[in-house]
């Protein structure tokens, strides 16, 4: 059972269309709950049928559609375009307001939280700062920290302030490529095939009008900004060292450079004593296991690193 609302920001400059997903069954118990953050150039309806089956299991959940994503823009020319001013911490503050909004409805449970791809950059950047918001959080197809960032920042920077609203095709293809040319086997012959093995999954988000838009100069900019800060080998450091943690990838994503980065993260976190972090890494899988053939697997894991991590 979901319900559909919009909430206004902290500055009121702009509204976020979410939903809440609770039980089917009003008799189930809600233990815990969970905030869902998308990933780029796609939208939060992509996480209901997880969501509700989390609900269905007694986790209330939270997905909302970010700025310049879903029905969260004002028109079809926003998608792909944050915001002219201070683009990442409204992004990091939209977080804040969601979860603050989610606890209100279920106060007195443990509360977790989970960005996938560019939503982990999100959320490993509000960690950093508001980690005892949370219980625990859960960083799916991910990414270890790139070189190449620091070198992109500087020329978006400037692109940005030139032509902020302005799709650049040249970098969205280039992603692409790249991503792809990782794959032993494509499978799709779709420029997204790097997003599943599945090719069913693949043409259903080509279908789909909200997902694989091209980000502006200014999506760009922020997506940069956001790695820069939040995938750095130290992004941890501010995080108490009991933080629970799930790091899950298909082992075949490119963004987590075919497992090995992912593996790298895990490693390093171990070395700076965490002592609660889980890595659930999937054979054949890519970018988006909540979207696989095998998903179900995918949603068993999840619901029970979350019921591992609540009191009884």
């Amino acid at each position: 059972m979901s319900h559909t609302e919009q909430i206004t920001s902290s500055d009121n400059t702009h509204y976020l269309h979410h939903n809440f997903f609770e039980p089917s069954d009003t008799s189930t118990a809600i233990t815990a709950t969970l905030l869902i953050v998308h990933g780029m150039a796609e939208h939060s309806g992509r996480y209901a049928e997880f969501a509700q089956f989390l609900a269905n299991n007694g986790i209330a959940v939270a997905t909302y559609d970010q700025l310049g994503h879903g029905q969260t823009v004002k028109s079809a020319s926003d998608l792909g375009f944050f915001a002219e001013e201070h683009p990442v911490q409204s992004l990091l503050k939209d977080v804040i307001i969601m979860a603050d909004s989610l606890k209100a409805r279920h106060p007195n449970v443990p509360h977790f939280v989970m960005g996938h791809s560019m939503g982990s950059f999100i959320v490993r950047n509000v960690l950093k700062h508001h980690a005892q918001n949370f219980t625990g959080a859960i960083l799916m197809g991910t990414a270890d920290a790139n070189p190449l960032t620091k070198v992109l920042l500087p020329i978006n920077k400037i692109l940005a302030k030139a032509a902020p609203r302005k799709p650049n095709t040249v970098f969205a293809n280039v992603m692409n490529k790249v991503l792809n040319s990782k794959l032993d086997n494509r499978i799709s012959a779709s420029e997204f095939a790097w997003l599943n093995e599945d090719p069913t999954a693949v043409e259903a988000y080509e279908a789909d009008p909200l997902t694989g838009f091209e980000f502006t100069n200014n999506g760009f900019l922020t997506l940069f900004t956001l790695m820069d800060a939040g995938l750095n080998k130290n992004w941890a450091t501010t995080v108490a060292k009991g933080f629970p943690m799930l790091l899950v990838s298909g082992e075949n994503d490119p963004i987590g450079d075919m497992g090995k980065g992912i593996r790298k993260i895990a490693s390093r976190l171990e070395k700076q004593n965490f002592s609660d972090v889980e890595l659930q890494l999937y054979p054949h899988m890519r970018h988006e296991p909540l979207h696989e053939q095998n998903k179900a697997l995918v949603y068993q894991d999840i619901l029970g690193w979350i019921t591992s991590h609540t009191p009884n």
